[in-house]
């Protein structure tokens, strides 16, 4: 819970620092601070890299397959100029893992769910396209955390994901068409891509064969591909 209280206080002062940039130019009409939701739908892709993590031991093959996935949280953005943006917020991530031991005849498998805690921070150049309309190109790291160690287990498979640190940094690369409306808010559409190049958690696998237990280590590949959508409260 305090580490979970930790991370929403970071999203405040990180608000709260906005806001007061904000208001220090408040007399450029430009400067502005808009508040938003976020939510997206992750899907594996080869294409950029949410593959299988997979290894053989002792002639057994073990294998953590990533499945569909889904994120939301909030988001701020601070403008910064005509053309730059800071943007940060706090996202919940919910994702789904297939994972499986085979010895060549059977192949039993267990899900794992995990719930990781994001804060992105990252700097976004804009293309206008119309008077209400723009392109968006925002890029920068992403804290990844991991609030507990993760367990389940049935008659065959017993998954232990042992987290490596409470936070490691990820990168984060953002590209979508931002709509405004004619009063306030607006609409952004678009995609994201995070490469985790430090394992949040290493996840035990323990199958048992023949009344024998096996036991091999895989490390956690968190690289991400999400489809997103962002509505501006302002």
């Amino acid at each position: 819970m305090n580490r979970n209280c930790s991370a929403f206080c970071l999203l405040l002062l990180l608000l709260g620092a906005g806001s007061a940039a904000a208001q220090s130019t408040a007399a450029n009409k430009e400067q502005t601070v808009n508040f938003g939701l976020q939510a997206g739908a992750i899907f594996p892709s080869r294409l950029f890299r949410v593959r299988s993590n997979e290894a053989v031991n002792n002639g057994f093959t073990y294998s953590i397959r990533a499945d569909v996935g889904v994120q939301f949280g909030g988001m701020a953005t601070f403008q910064l100029g005509k053309r730059f943006e800071l943007q940060g917020g706090l996202m919940l991530l919910m994702r789904n893992y297939e994972v499986a031991v085979s010895d060549g005849a059977t192949r039993p498998s267990i899900q794992l769910n995990t719930t990781i805690y994001e804060i992105p921070l990252q700097m976004a150049y804009y293309q206008p396209v119309g008077n209400r309309a723009r392109l968006v190109v925002a890029t920068g790291v992403n804290m990844q955390s991991l609030p507990s160690n993760l367990r389940v287990r049935d008659g065959i498979l017993d998954v232990f994901a042992r987290k490596r640190a409470f936070s490691v940094p990820a990168s984060l690369t953002t590209a979508g068409l931002d709509f405004r409306n004619r009063a306030k808010g607006g609409w952004m559409v678009g995609i994201s891509y995070c490469i985790t190049p430090f394992p949040l958690y290493d996840t035990g696998i323990t199958a048992r064969f023949d009344g024998k237990d096996e036991f091999f280590v895989l490390p956690h590949i968190g690289d991400y591909f999400c489809v997103v959508g962002r509505y501006y409260i302002d």
